[in-house]
């Protein structure tokens, strides 16, 4: 499609930049998480831990990605009440599609954020494929490595969440405080105010 429909049709224009945001997303959190696993096993820094300890911190490492993505998933609803553009296509799509349906802003955020942690969900398979199957077919890769990197990953996502959180809400207060532009003053004015 051009870039003139595209400018001309705001719902598209918003999906667009879903989509695009989504991709770029998506491969920063993963070479972002990757590249603190990998790092994490490569440090040696947890390779004294025996096999229980390695868990407690794959466990603490889960509650620090949940608490990332509890941060992210806020942020993002946020962003979608405020612009209709998402950093997740499922995400945008259960709230768009709940906002169909329903009157409440509530079932639209609590579907976005279900379809932001259920995609972040789905992305965590390859990771464990990756890093039990390096376990498997390498002689100098354990499993205690591989909960290891895990861990690691898990950190790094969290933080990437975190930053996101972090970057969106700064976005969105800056977007608030700006004047309003040219299509905002008009249809300010069509409302009759």
């Amino acid at each position: 499609m051009a870039p003139v429909a595209i400018a001309r049709r705001p719902g598209l224009r918003r999906w667009a930049v879903s989509l695009a945001a989504t991709a770029m997303s998506a491969y920063a959190l993963d070479a972002g998480a990757t590249a603190t696993g990998v790092c994490l096993v490569a440090s040696g820094l947890l390779s004294g831990l025996g096999h229980r300890w390695t868990v407690v911190f794959l466990v603490i490492s889960y509650a620090a990605w949940a608490l990332g993505l509890r941060a992210g998933a806020r942020a993002n609803g946020a962003l979608l009440a405020a612009t209709g553009t998402s950093t997740n296509a499922l995400s945008k799509a259960a709230y768009d599609l709940t906002r169909r349906r329903t009157t409440g802003l509530r079932a639209a955020r609590l579907a976005a954020a279900a379809g932001y942690v259920g995609m972040e969900l789905v992305k965590e398979v390859p990771y464990y494929g990756g890093a039990f199957g390096a376990a498997l077919i390498s002689d100098s890769i354990t499993s205690t490595n591989a909960l290891v990197f895990l861990g690691g990953a898990n950190l790094g996502a969290a933080a990437y969440e975190y930053g996101l959180a972090r970057l969106t809400g700064l976005v969105l207060r800056r977007r608030r405080a700006l004047p309003p532009g040219p299509r905002q003053v008009r249809t300010v004015r069509a409302r009759g105010g």
